[in-house]
């Protein structure tokens, strides 16, 4: 495979990716407005695991890939998740500060980003801790197993609390200020077909995503390869930039109608995810753990816990994340980037 032929794979797969992630991400949300979900907990679960399936689709294919002869295509995957994990918050919480000061809940300050940032503190522990007998870093399978684990209960706690904070907040109804309404047979199809019309959007998006991550991470490789590029500076610049873009759109949209839970939300909800839930398959998937490289344990692994604290913090000061901080988020990021240039090679 050619460098522009590697070049338009790496295209292609990224417009799928965005393509597929749309799609999912209106059918999810149509589905959970169905189920009368909070924008909050649609933020924090339905629309970040969503956003998250291209993080999820690349990092499962490219550990696929991996075998104990050529271990290094699961660098593609771990720089996926921390360089996507840094993107969304210097970037994309930094562009749509910018657009409008993003209000923090009470639940996210005193919940949320403290999850966040102890998903991220618990990843380096386990990367720095765990040494296998040639001395080199890894994450086992046992520590994916336990990060799957805390993405089944960080998803229970967080739709049985907001239940809790919607009961208290609002009070029990009262049975008899409700209406019943019979349904009638045409309210009834109407129904049926936006039940169906939204599991096909997310069922369309989950192909368009599956194509698109085989075709991103095979330009992607091939491109490391050919110009002398590391795989992990890779995945941690053009597959995290390109996998964030789902967060990026929904965020960005979010924003501009002034739903910043759902914009906050969605950031945190899919850091979260994409450690927990993506990382922990991921490692799962690689023969003998993922190796975790010294750059990758003194530099981006750090980087992505201080920027999961900064937004904490942010958002603690004032319950806001104002325009100055955002500007701060994005020169973060653009001095990452120069880094990622300049020494990740």
């Amino acid at each position: 495979m050619g460098i522009a032929t590697s070049i338009f794979y790496v295209v292609l797969g990224a417009a799928a990716l965005v393509a597929g992630g749309e799609a999912l991400v209106r059918g999810a949300k149509k589905i959970a407005e169905k189920m009368k979900i909070s924008p909050l907990v649609v933020g924090l679960t339905v629309v970040a695991c969503c956003t998250s399936a291209p993080e999820m689709a690349v990092s499962f294919s490219a550990a696929l890939q991996a075998t104990p002869e050529n271990p290094g295509v699961a660098d593609v995957a771990l720089g996926n998740v921390v360089g996507s994990n840094i993107c969304n918050v210097f970037l994309i919480l930094g562009v749509c500060a910018l657009i409008r000061p993003l209000s923090a809940s009470r639940q996210m300050v005193k919940r949320e980003n403290p999850s966040m940032i102890a998903v991220s503190l618990a990843t380096l522990l386990l990367a720095v801790c765990c040494v296998r007998p040639d001395g080199t870093h890894c994450l086992p399978r046992w520590a994916g197993a336990l990060l799957l684990a805390g993405f089944v209960f960080y998803e229970w706690r967080t739709v049985r609390q907001a239940k809790r904070d919607e009961a208290a907040a609002t009070g029990e109804k009262s049975e008899e200020t409700a209406t019943s309404v019979e349904p009638t047979a045409a309210r009834t199809r109407s129904a049926a077909l936006e039940w169906a019309v939204a599991f096909g959007a997310v069922a369309l998006g989950l192909a368009f995503l599956v194509v698109g991550a085989k075709l991103f991470v095979g330009g992607a490789v091939t491109i490391a390869r050919t110009v002398g590029v590391s795989e992990m500076a890779i995945g941690l610049t053009l597959v995290a930039l390109g996998t964030s873009l789902p967060e990026l759109t929904v965020s960005a949209i979010a924003t501009l109608r002034g739903d910043t839970d759902v914009a906050v939300g969605n950031v945190v909800g899919s850091n979260v995810c994409n450690i927990l839930l993506i990382l922990g398959g991921t490692v799962l998937l690689v023969p003998g753990g993922m190796g975790i490289s010294a750059r990758s344990l003194c530099v981006d692994l750090p980087i992505m816990l201080g920027a999961a604290v900064l937004c904490g913090w942010f958002c603690f000061t004032g319950h806001k994340i104002q325009r100055w901080e955002g500007a701060v988020f994005v020169a973060a990021q653009l001095a990452y980037s120069v880094y990622l240039v300049q020494f990740a090679g």
